[in-house]
């Protein structure tokens, strides 16, 4: 999650110095504060959405008395995710009905990669069992057209080939179309210009009035900061939006705009884009993501990429070998192979919380994971099996064949015995307790 990592960093490093000094005065709280609108204002968050939640923070602290408290750091840090989440709002859920036609219209600019983000939406629900169709609604671009239909085709997602060169009678064959098909979900690929004009809102208006619409969802990038604002009130002066899709979530942006895009608009921000990829598409949890910001983890959303990274089958397998105290290095590089899948241990660190004095940035993906592998690789199947029977002339051998030093060797060794004695202690409701950590719980029924 790079879009916010430099705010997390720059709030925590805040906080990192009101820790340090255990008991606050008056004075120093005020100066923490004012570090933080600082940083607030250097992420791009709109500035009336600054002043105020300083202030509010500020006031809590004055009637907590957060002065005389044995946490002030801490006591402060509650009141600010307090405050955060009250702006963000509740986690959206979108408004479709699983027995009902269902129509959603995405708006936006040219370039912010809505049409890419109509195949991603149209991909999450039909992984939720529903039956969506994309539907291409720009009539003077059939590049835009063509992408859709190519993206469709691609991913095996249902498209609207038809080509009506006028939005009513287009949307009402389409509409038809959804009811031959028996399909639930529309999703409208409404053109995108390089700035808000005239004749294209007039359109979107007359089509959002002549149909109702369950969603008018504004796709915004989350790298062109505040300029976001201006678009979403630009388009809301002609229709009504119900929520934002921020797409580039992956990138190194600032995150100011979607921490104001509610603030400003009154609307959630339902979906982030989070890759290139269809199925780079999340559900946006304003919670989960304040708690990252302030250094309180996010084991929700780790649990989940889990869940997606383990199979059914490798998940009860797991728990077997917990269960009967046959875990070997087999095991182990498959587990290694699954926080791969999750992202690698930079996403897993992002997601857990902070722990003062602990340098986790040390423990990246170069320094551990390609490392584990290729001394793993670089064992026979017995010594794999059995890693108890590693002797020394063997450890040089293995160090050798995999690029590292014994010492390299030595460490994994140490830690795979720990987890082992660490297993041998479980017993099979310890095992379902690990599991349900793991977000797998629910499959052991």
């Amino acid at each position: 999650m790079l879009i916010f990592e430099s705010l997390k960093k720059n709030i925590q490093y805040v906080f990192k110095k009101l820790y340090s000094k255990g008991k606050l005065s008056p004075s120093d709280i005020e100066n923490g504060l004012r570090e933080l609108r600082i940083t607030l204002l250097e992420a791009d968050v709109n500035y009336k959405i600054v002043k105020e939640l300083i202030s509010r923070v500020s006031e809590e602290a004055k009637k907590q008395n957060v002065v005389e408290s044995l946490t002030p750091a801490e006591q402060i840090i509650t009141i600010l995710y307090k405050e955060l989440k009250n702006i963000l709002g509740e986690s959206p859920i979108i408004n479709i009905k699983h027995n009902e036609k269902n129509l959603i219209m995405l708006v936006g600019l040219q370039g912010n990669g809505k049409t890419t983000t109509a195949a991603k939406l149209a991909k999450f629900f039909k992984e939720k069992g529903e039956f969506p169709l994309l539907i291409p609604f720009d009539f003077k671009r059939p590049a835009a057209r063509e992408q859709l239909i190519t993206l469709a085709k691609t991913n095996q997602l249902e498209v609207f080939e038809e080509k009506i060169n006028a939005p009513i009678p287009a949307l009402k064959k389409a509409l038809s179309y959804m009811d031959r098909r028996q399909i639930n979900v529309g999703i409208i690929d409404t053109a995108g210009r390089k700035e808000i004009d005239v004749e294209t809102m007039t359109e979107l208006k007359r089509v959002s009035d002549t149909f109702s619409m369950n969603e008018i969802l504004l796709v915004a990038d989350s790298t062109i900061g505040q300029s976001s604002l201006k678009i979403a009130e630009g388009f809301e002066k002609y229709i009504d939006l119900t929520g934002g899709i921020f797409t580039k979530y992956d990138s190194s942006a600032k995150g100011g705009s979607i921490l104001s895009f509610r603030y400003v608009t009154g609307k959630p921000v339902k979906f982030i884009g989070t890759g290139e990829k269809v199925s780079d598409l999340e559900i946006f949890h304003p919670d989960r993501i304040v708690s990252r910001i302030l250094g309180r983890g996010d084991l929700a959303t780790l649990a989940e990429k889990a869940e997606k990274a383990i199979s059914q089958e490798e998940s009860k397998n797991l728990i077997k070998k917990i269960k009967n105290n046959t875990f070997d290095m087999n095991d182990y590089k498959k587990q290694i192979e699954a926080i791969k899948k999750m992202g690698g241990f930079s996403t897993i660190l992002s997601s857990m919380p902070v722990m003062q004095g602990i340098n986790f940035e040390a423990m990246s993906e170069g320094n551990l994971l390609k490392k584990i592998e290729a001394i793993i690789n670089g064992m026979t199947k017995e010594e794999r099996a059995n890693p108890d029977i590693i002797d020394g002339s063997r450890k040089r051998r293995i160090a050798k064949g995999s690029g590292t030093h014994v010492s390299d060797v030595n460490k994994l060794l140490k830690q795979f015995s720990q987890m082992s004695r660490m297993m041998k202690g479980m017993n099979k409701t310890k095992a379902m307790n690990m599991a349900k950590n793991l977000g797998i719980n629910n499959r052991f029924h």
